[in-house]
This record gives C-alpha cells, structure tokens and sequence, in this order.
C-alpha cells in the first residue's frame, strides 16, 4: 500500500516492531479478523541473537500453523546440557522430564531465519507490514494512545495511522518506556555479552546434536547453540571483574577468545572450527517497566523487559506476551473499552512469569545455586523443577505450585550447601562457578 506525504489510514491495531512479539500478536490479531500494521524499521532478515528456542513455544508455533516450516528449517533441541570449564561435571536436562511431559522438545534457530519466517507469515494471515518504516511518535488524546506517526527510512514519506490500540513491540528500542519514562533497572548485576558464529564446532551425537551447551566458568558462563548445518552460536556472558580486567586495547574478538582459552570444556569443542565472523558484543541488558500497558496501549516481549539470556527466555517470553496480549485486546474490542483496566489481567500473568525465571535467574549466579544443577538425584523434585523451568512451564496454574515449591526447595538446599563448604570445605573452592583456573 503506498499513500501521499502526510496520508492518514485507519486500521484497528498499530503495532510496532515485526520481530516475534510484533509479528506473533499481529498474527493471532489478523487471524482474529482484525484490520493490523505493522511498522519495522528494518529489513529482514537481520541478524539478532536469542536463538534457543524452549519447549513452550511449541504450542504456539502451532498455533501460527508454523511447524511444518520448523521441522524443514532448524534442528530440534531435547535437552540443556550444563557443564563446568573442563567438562569434568556435566547434566543433562531432557525436556521429557519436565512435570509436564506435554512438549518434549524444541528448536535451535538462526534468527535472521527465524524472524523472517514469522513476518512473512504475518503477511500471508493479512496483515500490512512496512518494512524500512520508523515510528518516532506515538499519538496521545488527553492519555489515550489513538494512533502512531511514521517515517519511511527511503523516501522520508510520513504516514499518521489512527487505530484503537497500539503495540509496542519495538524491542529493546523501548519505544514507550522511553516515552512514558517507564523503564527501571533491573536488580540483576551489570554484565555482558561476546559472541560469534562457528562452523564445524564439535556437537554430541544421535538426538543430541541440537542440545544447547550451557558452561559455566568463574567470570560467567558460555552458551553453545547448534544450528542446522554446520554452524554453532557461541557466547560468552561475563561480569564485572571480566570486564575490569580487560586488557587496555582488547577488542571484541580478544575478549572472546580470552573467555574460551580459559574454558577447556568450550576450547575443545572449538578446536577444529573456525570463526564465522569477528565477534560482536551487547552489555546492561537487564531492564523492565513500571507498567505494560496504558489507556490505548500495551507493550509485549522486550518493549516491556529483559531479563538475561541464560535461560533462552527471551523469545518464548516475547510470543507467549504476544499471545496474552491479543487475548486481552480482543476483550478490548468486544467491551470497546481499551482503558489500561483491561490489561490487569495480562500485567499480572506476565509479571508472575517474569518473577519466577528471574529468581531462578538470580540463584544462577550463585554458585552455591548453580552447584545444585549437577545434583545426580531428584531430591524432592528438585531437579523437576529445575527442567520445567528450563522448558517455560511458567504459566500453567495446574503446576504452578509445585513448580514454586521445588525452586524455594532448591534456594534452601542452596543455603545449607553454602554454609556446608564454609564449615567443612575450608572455603567455596568446590563451587562449580569458583575453580581455580
């Protein structure tokens, strides 16, 4: 569709953003019969990182009528694998031992592939999306949002698009959290990020091949993602003390290669690949609002937080919000009310969500936590809670309470287990996260 400088169009939704959160909620909307746009200031495919997919993404893939196209496009993932830096200690998580063993499996994927799947499917269900757009204004009567301005990034052409509800799924644009001064830090300590691309990485064999790789080290912990083919997504997410003893002058790829060279179990995966292209890096990646929604608004996935890459949940979060989201628009347009009351519901499923990955996310860098991963028995099902979490069986209320209780148990064996090294180890050298180089 193309217009005059300063046309003005109707629709009932304008969302922006096409990445999964936009292009999930535009989809169920568009299915749902509702006129949708989408304005992305990119074109895909791009490239992004979050490429671990989880179990409960599943559902909604299927949803989107995507599986077919999974199956053809990326590699299935059954299990994490978590080892310390010389691969001495390792755990496998199978997703089949979660409380739920509804989704057993999931799917490693390239997001500039990924991303693109999905908004092409967001234009086979109807929707208009404008890539090469930018929004730079959200349009406000009184504190009602009524309607987005934006800004073709080629010809410079204006467009006002006037709708009852507007999406924020700008990522970590934060297009109204910016706005609406809404975003807070996260209590998460500063970290961040050096990562790349590999081929010929060495992976496990048979059902294996697609297991994300999760080592930890004393500065963080490394993420190994297998793709289709021969191409592996490595990173390395470091604290503080990693980043104050940077040499002066070390660029990306030499902080990247430093984090490997003291991490055999990483190293040796790595000994007969080669480095796709020069590392890259991302750092204070933890954020979130003060709210998800106002009157004529609603923000999903990354427009409305962050928290960190180390359980991959980040794009389940970003569908899952998008799925929440149009259930509570459609509401919206059933009452003709899209006063923030009508997003109560949708703020509190996903803050409870939130709450529960970002604790566990918390005790990951604890290394009396982290030390529990490699417990070799379900104590108390300890180690089905650790799973469930890892799979995203964060919203069912069948199992929510059970999920809670295994992770306050795992946070009390956490605490027994730290004072147990202080008072018989003579130190936490036996922590998995505080081994000697």
């Amino acid at each position: 569709m193309t217009g005059s400088n300063n046309e003005i169009l109707s629709f009932d939704v304008a969302v922006v953003g096409a990445g999964p959160g936009g292009s999930t909620v535009a989809s169920y909307l568009a299915k749902a019969g509702k006129k949708v746009i989408v304005f992305e200031r990119e074109v895909f495919p791009r490239f992004h990182i979050g490429e671990s997919l989880l179990p409960h993404n599943v559902p909604l893939l299927e949803e989107l009528g995507l599986l077919p196209e999974m199956e053809k496009r990326f590699i299935r993932k059954y299990a994490a694998n978590f080892s310390d830096r010389t691969g001495a200690r390792t755990v496998r998580y199978p997703f089949a031992k979660a409380i739920s063993k509804k989704y057993p499996y999931s799917y490693e994927v390239e997001r500039s592939e990924f991303d693109q799947m999905l908004a092409e499917n967001a234009e086979k269900l109807g929707v208009d999306l404008r890539s090469e757009w930018s929004v730079k204004k959200v349009l406000f009567e009184n504190d009602q949002a009524v309607g987005v301005e934006a800004t073709s990034n080629k010809t410079g052409q204006k467009i006002t698009v006037r709708s009852s509800i507007v999406v924020d799924a700008s990522g970590q644009s934060i297009l109204m959290g910016k706005h609406l001064g809404l975003k807070q830090k996260s209590a998460l300590k500063t970290r961040a990020a050096f990562f790349s691309h590999f081929e010929n990485a060495e992976r496990d064999p048979g059902d294996r091949e697609g297991d994300i790789q999760i080592i930890a080290y004393r500065y963080g912990w490394f993420w190994m993602i297998p793709f289709k083919g021969n191409t592996t997504s490595v990173g390395a997410v470091v604290n503080e003390a990693f980043l104050a003893e940077r040499e002066k002058g070390d660029d990306m790829d030499a902080s990247l290669w430093r984090a490997i060279n003291e991490t055999p179990a990483v190293k040796n995966r790595l000994k007969n690949a080669t480095q796709k292209w020069p590392a890259k890096s991302i750092g204070n990646y933890s954020y979130g609002m003060s709210r998800y929604a106002g009157n004529g608004f609603v923000m999903v996935g990354d427009a409305g937080a962050f928290l960190d890459p180390v359980f991959s949940s980040g794009v389940f979060l970003a569908m899952k919000s998008a799925q929440l989201a149009s259930n509570a628009i459609l509401k919206c347009f059933k009452r003709n009310d899209f006063s923030a009351k009508q997003f109560k519901g949708y703020e509190k499923c996903l803050r409870g969500s939130q709450k529960l990955f970002f604790r566990f996310i918390n005790g990951w860098y604890d290394p009396a936590f982290l030390d529990l991963f490699f417990l070799s028995k379900n104590i108390l099902g300890v180690k089905s809670a650790i799973v469930t979490v890892l799979a995203a069986d964060v919203f069912n209320p069948r199992y929510l309470w059970t999920l809670k209780f295994g992770i306050w148990l795992m946070f009390a064996l956490a605490t027994l287990h730290r004072w147990q090294c202080k008072l018989f180890r003579k130190g936490s050298r036996s922590l998995i996260q505080q081994q000697p180089v």
